[in-house]
């Protein structure tokens, strides 16, 4: 007998209407910056390097993407906004 999945995970690709512009999760630029960045391979000590930006709000901002695109890491933040086309 197969175990029922758990009900946070769901079957399937995303559906249209998980790709429906007015559900998208809006981005700060500086959200987009450090998750685009973070794709490329840089580190958050790299990203406040190339950006300026301290690292409480570099570490602020990519927490608060991960958060808004509804994910548990880095990783799958950046797969979600790579396939949403936010970054």
């Amino acid at each position: 007998m197969l175990a029922k999945p758990h009900p946070v995970f769901k079957r399937g690709r995303m559906t249209s209407s998980e790709n429906d512009p007015s559900r998208l999760p809006e981005l700060t630029e500086i959200e987009k910056r450090c998750l685009q960045l973070a794709a490329n391979g840089r580190t958050p000590a790299d990203i406040v390097l190339e950006t300026d930006i301290a690292m409480p709000r570099v570490t602020e901002a990519t927490r608060s993407a991960i958060d808004k695109l509804g994910t548990r890491n880095i990783t799958a933040a950046i797969i979600r906004a790579t396939r949403l086309n936010l970054i």
